[in-house]
């Protein structure tokens, strides 16, 4: 794994890892909203209760008994504070059979006068008979308030209120602080994540490193040997002639010196371009220059070479990568194009930003490719052209270029055709 592969890792996991911690943020967050509303809910519910079996009035709690007919709070919601009542703020309206206002009780509350008890007492009962959910539930709110609706005696409807404003404002209150401490506690774990996380990918970026490293000084130290048995072996032919076994020398060293080139080829590939060798340039150009070479052995081979390149399509590029990346893909499709097949190049430009280059050829063993492993080095797929030569090193440095450019590579197959895309912007 190269080091622009290791520093994209870490992003993601940056990513994930913060993506994460704010899911189970706000779901912890969320939940215990509820839990409070919930709670500030079933408290109502207790206390309407109370209020409703007593006529409309919240009794105090008391271990008497009470009155024919009503009951204690302790009897129902024992550890009810003695003092609750008198901080307690609520209203109740007693409707007759008929549905006329019969008693109206609002001597427990400060806002809210006999005309608007009245008026609120009407949404409650026309939403409790219209509501299926609150007729289940006996409970409702409108704005601060809850409210029971309860039948009694005579075919009268009492219909109470209780201000739970206080309440709902220490829930806001609460949500408030829960969203400032959520918020610092994310920033923390993003920024924990981040040191960490560079402390983690530092030993993969020094083994990477010392990989780079080890490929650059091995290329250049088996560049000696193989000129010495290059040398030594024409030696042999003048003095001897040639012979099969001098060819299959010479030939192995051909072999291993383009093993070579190609390894510092994927030292190059990995490394961060110079910015002062980027430049506006006329993708369309180049693209096209990079492919005329390639014309002369298509027809040897009688392949058909098709270009279809818009014209004027710019970026801000390095012209060698450029020319580099469109060389690797053509020669790439010309050796494993089928016999008598066909090579296509595309160049578009679907916005200012983004250049696509696609490379397609006549490929009719590709629905059985392993296109996901196409980008790894020394991969082949297709034994039956493995007389073509090559390394198996091409599309990785492909990938490598296109990921330096922010963009990517994908190989499909349709109809046919293997298709690879190289997505670019401009750096």
């Amino acid at each position: 794994m190269n080091l622009s592969a290791i520093r994209q890792l870490r992003r993601k996991f940056v990513l994930i890892a913060t993506l994460s911690f704010f899911l189970v943020i706000l779901f912890t967050g969320g939940m215990t909203a509820l839990a409070n509303q919930n709670t500030l809910r079933s408290q109502a519910g207790h206390v309407l209760e109370l209020i409703v079996k007593n006529d409309g009035e919240l009794p105090a709690p008391s271990n008497g008994s009470g009155g024919e007919g009503r009951i204690h709070a302790t009897d129902i919601f024992e550890g009810l504070s003695p003092e609750f009542t008198l901080g307690a703020r609520y209203f109740s309206v007693v409707f007759d059979g008929k549905g006329n206002v019969e008693r109206v009780d609002v001597s427990h509350i400060a806002s809210v006068d006999e005309n608007e008890a009245v008026a609120y007492a009407n949404k409650a009962r026309e939403a409790y008979e219209e509501s299926l959910t609150i007729a289940m539930l006996d409970l409702g709110s409108i704005d601060t308030f809850y409210y029971k609706v309860d039948k009694l005696n005579g075919n009268k409807t009492i219909v109470a209120f209780l201000d739970c404003s206080f309440q709902q404002q220490v829930n806001r209150g609460a949500g408030l602080n829960t969203v400032v401490i959520c918020s610092v506690g994310l920033l923390g774990s993003f920024v924990m994540v981040l040191i960490l996380s560079k402390r983690a990918i530092r030993p993969e970026i020094e083994n990477a490193r010392r990989q780079k490293q080890f490929i650059t000084n091995a290329s250049h130290e088996l560049k000696t040997p193989l000129a010495v048995i290059r040398a030594n072996t024409e030696v042999i032919e003048m003095l001897q002639g040639e012979s099969e076994w001098t060819q299959s020398t010479m030939g192995q060293v051909d072999r291993m010196d383009g093993l070579v080139q190609n390894l510092v080829m994927i030292a190059r590939a990995e490394e961060q371009e110079d910015r002062t060798s980027m430049t506006e340039m006329d993708v369309s150009k180049v693209v096209a220059d990079s492919v005329d070479p390639f014309r002369a052995v298509a027809k040897q081979e009688h392949k058909e070479l098709e270009c279809n390149i818009a014209s004027d399509v710019r970026m801000v590029a390095d012209v060698s990568a450029i020319q580099q990346l469109c060389t690797l893909l053509v020669d790439n499709a010309l050796k494993y194009c089928d016999k008598g097949g066909r090579v296509v190049v595309e160049v578009s430009q679907p916005k200012r930003e983004r250049v696509t280059l696609v490379v397609q050829n006549s490929y009719e063993n590709g629905k059985k490719a392993e296109f996901n492993r196409f980008f790894e080095r020394f991969y082949r797929n297709d034994e039956s052209h493995s007389d073509e030569g090559g390394y198996g090193i091409g599309l990785s440095v492909a990938e490598s270029i296109c990921t330096r450019y922010g963009g990517s590579i994908k190989a499909t197959w349709k109809a046919g055709m293997v298709s690879f895309t190289c997505q670019l912007r401009s750096a």
